[in-house]
């Protein structure tokens, strides 16, 4: 199942413009649980995977169809450079019967940004589609700047970010835990990361720790908002008149969209102190410090996961396994 720009939702919530008339917008923020099955863990071998321990990183399934067969989808596993080089390089999912699959790879078989953006793609070739329970965001979904500037999205706009909780994973399956928040700051000016490089980035205010990196972070657009500066807004004004609001791309419009790739949370040092307030050590309180999470997670447009696979090795691979696939017979009626 490819999870794109227009879900199937269920259930529906009262329209504003028209009092006890119920319509298929999600009711926000119960997401869909197909999401949770794009989530992987990142592990630094099979047995590690297999006993969960709390190391590596997250990750997720991204779909490509195939130009020349559409049925055909390229799966890749999409997480942060940093997880790869450290040598998290063990994929678990969860199979359709409630166990683990483990897809073991090396660091050769990943793929990083060539500009150094923390991001790293992993083709992987599923033989077995019926084993595994697994889903993968679509590549049409994936936020691009057109989008950003003609739906003005921006600060408060609300997001929900899917990965490994390592606390409590699930030990006997994946267990992906979801964090909700809302875009803090536009990428404008990029963040320095650990290894000095500066990142082009959203500040999202989402709580996360250790293990997260590497999650997917979705924005989307409640249901029966208004949306300044946006020409020819749905819903539109009278809902009695649509039988089908997906034909009038309603959920095109709201999303959810992947906005990026969480590569970590931000933190603040402050000077250790007493119980008093004052610093354990007065005469150089910069020597005893200690980190605070400040609520704020970087995340990696999704522009820049779409050059990598629009552009490069992994675009490449893509368009000579497609050279090879027989193209679909046309349609009755087409030529």
């Amino acid at each position: 199942m490819a999870l794109g720009p227009e879900p199937k939702y269920g259930g529906g919530v009262a329209c504003r413009s028209a009092p006890g008339v119920s319509c298929s917008v999600p009711p926000m923020p119960r997401i869909q649980d197909a999401y949770l099955d794009c989530a992987v863990y990142l592990y630094a071998s099979s047995p590690d995977a297999e006993a969960g321990i709390k190391t590596g990183g997250s990750g997720f399934l991204v779909g490509v169809p195939s130009e020349r067969d559409p049925h055909y989808v390229y799966v890749f596993v999409v997480t942060n450079k940093h997880v790869v080089e450290r040598g998290s390089t063990v994929i678990r999912v969860n199979t359709e019967d409630n166990g683990l699959g483990i897809w073991d790879t090396s660091e050769t078989n990943w793929i990083f940004h060539p500009k150094g953006d923390d991001l790293a793609l992993c083709r992987i070739a599923i033989k077995n589609t019926q084993r595994y329970n697994i889903n993968f965001v679509s590549k049409r979904s994936l936020l691009t700047k057109e989008t950003v500037d003609r739906l003005n999205i921006g600060p408060g706009d609300d997001t929900f970010l899917i990965g490994r909780f390592i606390n409590h994973e699930g030990r006997q399956t994946n267990l992906p835990t979801v964090r909700f928040g809302s875009i803090a700051q536009m990428p404008i000016e990029p963040i320095m990361q650990d290894d000095q490089f500066l990142q082009e980035s959203f500040l999202v205010e989402t709580k996360t720790v250790a293990g997260y990196s590497g999650s997917p972070v979705f924005v989307y657009i409640p249901g029966m908002t208004e949306r300044e500066g946006v020409e020819g807004w749905y819903p539109p004004a009278n809902f009695m008149e649509i039988e089908n609001l997906s034909d009038y791309g309603f959920h095109r419009s709201h999303g959810p969209w992947l906005l990026g790739v969480e590569w970590g949370h931000i933190n603040h040092w402050t000077s250790v102190c007493r119980s008093n307030g004052a610093p354990v050590n007065p005469a150089s309180p910069s020597d005893m410090q200690v980190r605070v999470n400040t609520g704020m997670s970087g995340v990696i447009p999704a522009w820049k996961l779409s050059e990598m696979l629009d552009e490069g090795p992994a675009a490449e691979a893509m368009k000579r396994h497609s050279e090879k696939l027989r193209p679909n017979p046309p349609s009755a009626g087409e030529t």
